[in-house]
C-alpha cells in the first residue's frame, strides 16, 4: 500500500509542477514547443514513478493465509437440514393456525430424511391453551392438510384422551 501512496504523491507533485510550467510559458510559437516538453517531462516523471515503484512490489510470491474449511459429515450435514426444514415448516404452520385465529402456545415437530434424501416429518405436537380446545378437529384438519401428519394436541400441556 505504501507504494500506490508513493505513486500518488508523485502524481500529485507533478501536476503542480506542469500547472505551475504551463502558466509560466510564453505565448505564440514557443507555447507549443514549451507544452511538448511539459507533457514530455510528465509522461517521463510518472513512467519512472511506476516502474520504480512497481520493481519494488513482490508480485511474484504473493502472500496466501491459511483458510481452515469446516468438515462435516452427511449426518451433520443432514441434521442442520432438517432442523431448518423444521423452523421453516413450524413457522408455516404457526402462519396457517394464526390465519384460522388460533394462537398455538408451540409447534414441535420431528423430522426424518430418507436415504434418498427426502424429508418427511415423523412427529407432529401441538400446544395449545383451553382457549381453543373446541377447534382441535380444526387443527388437527389444517395440519393434516399441510404435512400429511396426524398432529398430536396438547392442551395446557396435557394429552387429550
Amino acid at each position: 500500500m505504501s507504494e500506490l501512496q508513493q505513486i500518488s504523491v508523485t502524481l500529485c507533485v507533478t501536476c503542480v509542477a506542469v500547472s505551475m510550467l504551463s502558466f509560466l510559458a510564453p505565448q505564440k510559437r514557443t507555447r507549443r514547443v514549451m507544452g511538448f516538453v511539459i507533457g514530455l517531462f510528465f509522461i517521463s516523471t510518472m513512467a519512472s514513478a511506476v516502474a520504480a515503484k512497481i520493481d519494488d512490489l513482490n508480485l511474484s510470491d504473493p502472500v496466501t493465509s491459511e483458510i481452515s474449511v469446516p468438515t462435516y459429515s452427511e449426518a451433520d450435514y443432514n441434521r442442520e437440514i432438517a432442523q431448518m426444514t423444521a423452523d421453516n415448516v413450524t413457522d408455516a404452520l404457526n402462519e396457517l393456525l394464526l390465519n384460522e385465529g388460533i394462537a398455538a402456545d408451540d409447534i414441535q415437530l420431528t423430522l426424518k430424511i430418507s436415504d434418498k434424501g427426502r424429508i418427511s416429518v415423523s412427529r407432529a405436537v401441538i400446544y395449545i391453551s383451553e382457549d381453543y380446545q373446541n377447534r382441535i378437529a380444526e387443527i388437527e384438519s389444517i395440519v393434516y392438510r399441510n404435512i400429511a401428519k396426524e398432529p398430536e394436541v396438547y392442551v395446557n400441556g396435557q394429552a387429550l384422551q
